[in-house]
């Protein structure tokens, strides 16, 4: 077992409310505040335009911020490049410093080759096939609104002169920014390049590994120190006993509308006894990760978050 502090964060169920039918929030604010109360580090949303639709994560995360005091709010992950660069600097940088600096920004590119993820660029006029480019260039352009005041730019995705944003992030620099990548050369090198923390669902402890050797390796050819690069894993998980583990295989085949098999073979899904899945989530702590965000298969999820709370607490794990 590793003595390095690791943090653990949750993903609030943003999607299941629309699944669910449901017009009350109130059920998503208790799990945040029960999270926070627990000890938890962080609460986490999903993002979706009309691909797999849900509460706007943006949206979510202001009241959720209202509502809790010490709990870190992020995204994981969040659709950057659907959004226009200075429009979402601004809106990033207002949430930050109403939420006191709480804010990380977890960046990710959707599903090449995904009908419904593509639909998404196309309906706002934009390039699918582009989608990394145009978040690398707004990555750059959000650091510098943040930091910077009478910012011109002049890119292949963006042009403008003279744009102040007021006003700036609560944290120095700028809200960290999280990039996604699986095990992909381009996206580790991205990561490496220009990520404040890495976010990912390799699927196997020992990969994950060799990813996070690479990206070290990678950011100090690119001149940065390798540890200012956060890393982290997040996943799905079903536990407890056997009727746990199928409820939650069934649901995320009604939630991807596909099998269950198919879903664990597309993304890290961990089921078992809660002391599997920690035994599984200390592999990957072993291997590096320092961030563990957590999506919990359950029908009632405050049921669930607290019993992996009791089942982290046994361990030594939370607070």
């Amino acid at each position: 077992m590793t003595t390095a502090k690791v943090n653990f964060g949750v993903l609030l169920p943003t999607r299941e409310a629309i699944m669910a039918g449901r017009a009350d929030p109130s059920g998503l604010f208790q799990i945040a505040e029960r999270a926070e109360a627990l000890g938890f580090h962080s609460v986490w949303v999903g993002d979706s335009l009309t691909a797999r639709p849900r509460i706007d994560a943006l949206t979510t995360l202001a009241a959720v911020g209202a509502r809790t005091q010490r709990v870190r709010l992020g995204t994981a992950i969040f659709l950057a490049a659907l959004r226009n660069p200075i429009l979402l600097a601004y809106q990033l940088a207002s949430l930050d410093w109403i939420t006191g600096g709480r804010v990380d920004l977890g960046v990710g590119y959707g599903r090449p080759k995904e009908p419904a993820a593509e639909h998404e660029f196309e309906i706002l006029g934009l390039d699918p096939g582009a989608r990394m480019k145009m978040s690398e260039e707004l990555v750059q352009v959000m650091r510098r609104l943040w930091r910077e005041n009478d910012v011109s730019h002049a890119g292949k995705f963006s042009n403008f002169d003279h744009v102040t944003i007021e006003p700036k992030p609560t944290q120095p620099g700028g809200v960290p920014i999280w990039l996604a990548s699986n095990a992909v050369e381009p996206g580790l090198k991205r990561v490496a390049r220009l990520a404040d923390a890495w976010i990912n669902n390799i699927k196997t402890p020992e990969l994950f590994g060799e990813c996070w050797q690479k990206i070290q390796t990678y950011a100090a050819a690119a001149g940065r120190k390798p540890d200012a690069i956060h890393p982290g894993i997040y996943f799905t998980l079903a536990a407890g006993g056997k009727d746990a583990v199928v409820e939650g295989q069934q649901f995320l085949a009604q939630y991807y509308n596909r099998s269950y098999e198919a879903v664990a073979n597309a993304m890290l899904c961990v089921t078992g006894s809660w002391d599997e899945v920690i035994d599984h989530t200390e592999k990957y702590i072993a291997q590096g990760a320092r961030t563990v965000v957590l999506r919990f298969a359950a029908n009632d999820q405050l049921r669930t978050l607290e019993n992996c709370a009791e089942a982290l607490n046994r361990r030594g794990l939370l607070g």
